[in-house]
């Protein structure tokens, strides 16, 4: 094993300093001992004297030497600084200072271009054992990427200190020397300026040392004296505040003027020109950052008055209160300016869609509110009695979502048809003929007027002489001109049917019989056309009657506030008489001269437009008849009345005959519809099949969420009902609760009625509908037209109720199915027969009126017990019979004083032994009550019986 003697040498002979301690290395390991070397103590320049020296080793080598390490010798030192000398280039003359550029990759350094001399390969150091190639390849890539991961400094760096004391070589990071504790005497000086490096390889390797030496100046800084410290500003920070001040100090009054005068035109120029700079605005930046790290550091308000108040100031309580109110107030000020702004700044509504109807438990979860404190903010706006399951229409809906800063959405979508506006001119439009309606009280001669103008016989067809349902029909006059007359029924039943002709109709004649005056019928009469805004013609009728006294009639009139022209106002009053004809000529005159005053005008170029008068179903169809109002009507087109549509398939005029079109004002009926179509709604024309339909089904729709709306009102007070009677039976006794319940208000009779055509059934409906009273009313099942059918029996039978059948003939199928049913029908043609048996039918179902009636009276005297069978005992009243007649089958009852103590029947009537069924006036009995003993001597029983009357409506 051999072993080579290595002698490291500084590579950097510039700095003064010993060589470091040589190694021994093995050729085939790392590890290295200490080399002990002597000098030769020559001194004579030799070229080596340790390459003669026979190297010693210590340890298991060979005996241990304590020689002391030692440095290069004299010689040694004289051969290294002659080759230094002679290996250092010429001077070169001072170059400007060029930029330092970034080197790229694998790029030569500047100062490898010069090749080395043997003698500065003997003086190379070696900063490392030898290691493998790979290892040596790896630092050299990572030197000049400037990553070495852990460079080692050999020489001594800038900031390097030898302590006065031990005259020991110190490192810069050291405060104190580490062998003899002396403290640097040179801690507060400044940093030397950094030299600029001779190659890239030991400014990579100085990054590292640099950055420390950055920070431990800086930490030295901060730990300076402390007026410095309060200060807070570094040296060169005054250093540059001197440079500037320095000027201005050597400046004479003149020159600072001048220079002062100088920099406020730089100011205004910098002001001026967004593009120029001005030196001025440092110095303001430095203010103000001066300002704000002062005030980073200012103590809060409240320590600083408490470390005032401790200084020995006395506490004023009158201030604290003064200043802590001021401090609420300030605090107060600030939340309401912080409220402003935030309601200022308040978010939009936020959009939510709501169904036609929710519940109240439903719509808290819509909003995200919890259901009980939703129920208290509702009752907070005015709702009573909240519950979960109450259910909120769309608009209430809206309105408490709206609380919560939510906008409602509904479908806003409305595919409905509407009549079109008012023409702004109307007399620009032809001519119509006017409508007239024919009103008054029930057999006043109004058909009979109405025939005489039509020239037909209309009252002998009619059922008792009384017009039924309404008619249209349109007269020539004498004149050339056509009017359209409207016959409305007198009867008090068809008030709806003459409210919608008043509603329809230009003129109103009101025919009141000469010989009657004014009756309930004319006064409602009077109050439809009143209300309607329609001008009236009076038409007093009977005028060749005997007794007729038209001066009465005038006078009713004006009561009800018709003032005729006779008596200074201007309604007209004609005398006719329908038999005679006597005025008729007058009336007809009058009509005319009101009609041309009018002047009636309507559109015959746009859409259809009409009333419904009345609806039937005849042998071909559901038909209507109808007024146009607006527009022309043809054969085709698809009109919609109500929750119904037609395609036109026929017109036909008041004599049956087919035409093609209906101009405005005049009557014509309808073929056909869909469905059968309401009396009174109107009549509009659409353009396709598809809109008809769209139109239709929008309007049934829309009738469905209000009848269901009206149904949740109607749940709504019914739970409301129930809860309340739900508390009250917990307030009863448990006595009261177990009685057995008994079914309370007016018993209902059910009703099933079928017409002839709409109005019709409309006003049966509505004359039954208001008979009845507290204990029994007619409750309407169901009302159409057309005849009755197997269904109608079938659902009268299950409802056990009675078919009425007004104007319209029954199938004998029918009859015979209703009589297996047991179901009653009610065929009727007049309508006041039809209500009289109506009324008929519901007094069976009233209890009868109970009567009594004392037949006998007696005194018991004395009190008897007997032994019954079976040896039980009971007891026996003596009496003896005051007046009448006591009979064992009759009721008797028990008074004491003015106090009613039994009710009840007798069990036994005994005249001595003997049984007996009656006794007579001063005779004595023994009696015995049926299940009650506690009668006493003195009591009176009376004698009595029960006398049933029945009742009707």
């Amino acid at each position: 094993m051999h072993r080579r003697a290595v002698l490291r040498l500084p590579r950097h002979v510039f700095l003064r300093s010993t060589p470091s301690p040589s190694f021994i290395c093995r050729t085939f390991g790392s590890s290295a001992i200490r080399l002990n070397a002597t000098n030769s103590g020559d001194g004579d320049g030799a070229a080596s004297s340790s390459s003669a020296a026979t190297p010693k080793f210590g340890n298991r080598w060979g005996t241990r030497q304590t020689t002391r390490q030692t440095g290069l010798s004299a010689a040694e030192q004289a051969l290294r600084d002659s080759l230094k000398a002679a290996s250092q280039p010429p001077p070169q003359p001072e170059q400007p200072k060029q930029p330092v550029r970034e080197r790229k990759p694998f790029e030569r350094h500047p100062g490898a271009t010069t090749r080395k001399t043997p003698a500065d390969h003997a003086l190379r150091s070696h900063d490392k054992p030898t290691t493998f190639r790979r290892d040596r390849v790896r630092e050299r890539r990572e030197r000049e990427q400037g990553q070495a991961r852990n460079p080692k400094t050999q020489e001594r760096k800038e900031n390097d200190w030898t302590c006065k004391s031990c005259s020991r070589h110190v490192f810069a990071k050291h405060s104190s020397c580490p062998f003899c504790n002396a403290p640097r005497p040179d801690a507060a000086r400044k940093r030397q300026p950094q030299t600029q490096q001779d190659s890239g390889e030991e400014a990579s390797r100085d990054a590292t040392s640099k950055k420390y030496q950055r920070l431990r100046q800086e930490l030295e800084d901060s730990t300076m004296d402390e007026r410095k410290q309060r200060g807070r500003f570094s040296k060169n920070e005054d250093v540059i505040k001197k440079d500037r001040q320095q000027p201005e100090a050597t400046l004479s009054p003149e020159e600072a003027k001048l220079e002062k005068q100088k920099r406020k035109e730089e100011r205004l120029k910098a002001k001026n020109d967004q593009w120029s700079w001005d030196m001025s605005a440092l110095d303001q930046l430095e203010a103000t950052e001066a300002q704000e790290q002062a005030s980073s550091f200012k103590k809060p308000a409240r320590r600083n008055q408490r470390q005032d108040r401790s200084d020995g100031d006395d506490f004023d309580p009158e201030e604290h209160e003064r200043l802590r109110e001021e401090r609420k107030r300030l605090k107060k000020e600030k939340a309401e300016k912080k409220k402003g702004r935030a309601a200022k700044v308040e978010a939009a509504p936020t959009p939510i869609y709501l169904p036609e109807f929710i519940s109240v438990s439903n719509l808290a979860d819509v909003v995200g509110v919890r259901p009980n404190q939703f129920v208290q903010r509702m009752e907070e706006m005015g709702f009573e009695d909240v519950m979960y399951n109450h259910v909120l229409d769309a608009e209430t809906a809206g309105l408490v979502a709206a609380e919560y800063n939510f906008e409602a959405i509904f479908d806003s979508e409305n595919p409905d048809l509407e009549a079109a506006p008012l023409p702004e001119d109307p007399s620009l439009l032809p001519s119509r003929p006017p409508v007239v309606t024919i009103m008054g009280h029930v057999d006043h001669g109004k058909t009979t007027i109405l025939d005489w103008l039509r020239k037909s016989s209309v009252a002998a067809t009619e059922h008792g002489g009384i017009t039924q349902h309404i008619g249209a029909f349109s007269v020539a006059m004498p004149s050339g001109k056509m009017i359209t007359f409207l016959d409305t029924p007198g009867h008090s039943a068809f008030l709806e049917m003459r409210r919608r002709g008043a509603d329809v109709t230009d003129i109103v004649v009101l025919v009141v019989a000469a010989d009657d005056s004014v009756k309930p019928q004319t006064i409602e009469a009077i109050k439809h056309a009143t209300q309607a805004n329609v001008p009236i013609i009076v038409a007093m009728s009977k005028i060749d009657k005997e007794g007729c006294n038209p001066d009465k009639v005038k006078q009713d009139l004006s009561i009800h506030g018709v003032h005729v022209e006779d008596y200074g106002g201007d309604v007209q009053a004609i005398g006719v008489s329908g038999k005679t004809g006597e005025g008729m000529i007058e009336l007809e005159e009058a009509i005319g001269a009101l009609s041309e005053m009018l002047d009636h005008r309507a559109d015959t170029t746009g859409n259809a437009e009409g009333w419904v008068l009345e609806a039937t179903t005849k042998s071909y169809g559901r038909v209507a008849s109808a007024l146009i109002r607006r527009g022309t009507l043809r054969t085709g087109d698809v009109i919609v009345a109500g929750e119904t549509w037609a395609r036109v398939r026929t017109l036909r005029n008041e004599a049956g005959l087919a035409i093609s079109e209906a101009t405005p004002g005049m009557p014509v009926e309808i073929d056909g519809w869909r469905d059968q179509p309401v009396a009174g709604t109107e009549i509009l024309q659409a353009p396709t099949e598809q809109k008809a339909k769209e139109v239709v089904e929008y309007r049934q729709d829309r009738t469905d969420n209000k009848k269901l709306g009206e149904d949740m009102e109607a749940i709504n007070v019914a739970r409301r009902e129930a809860l309340e009677k739900r508390r009250l039976e917990e307030m009863e006794s448990d006595e009261s609760t177990s009685r057995p319940s008994e079914p309370s208000g007016p018993k209902p009779v059910n009703f099933i009625i079928k017409a002839d055509v709409d109005g019709s059934a409309e006003a049966v409906l509505n004359s039954i509908a208001a008979i009845g009273n507290n204990e029994v009313y007619a409750n309407i099942i169901r009302s159409g037209v057309g005849p009755v059918g197997e269904f109608d029996i079938e659902h009268a039978a299950s409802a056990k109720g009675m078919v009425i059948s007004f104007n319209m003939a029954i199938d004998p199928n029918m009859m015979r199915m209703a009589e297996l049913e047991g179901v009653k029908i009610m065929d009727h043609n007049i309508i006041y027969k039809l209500i009289d048996e109506v009324k008929a039918n519901l007094s069976e179902h009233l209890p009868p009126t109970v009567t009594q009636r004392v037949t006998g009276e007696a005194e018991i005297g004395q009190i008897f017990e007997i032994t019954l069978k079976g040896r039980e005992k009971t007891s026996i009243a003596g009496c003896r019979v005051r007046n009448g007649m006591i009979q064992k089958s009759r009721k008797v009852r028990v008074t004491r004083g003015d106090k009613i103590i039994y009710d009840g029947t007798m069990n036994s009537l005994k005249n001595v032994k003997k049984d007996v069924t009656e006794m007579r006036k001063d005779t004595e009995c023994g009696i015995g009550f049926e299940g009650w003993t506690d009668f006493a001597v003195g009591d009176h029983v009376q004698c009595y019986e029960e006398i049933f009357e029945k009742r009707y409506l």
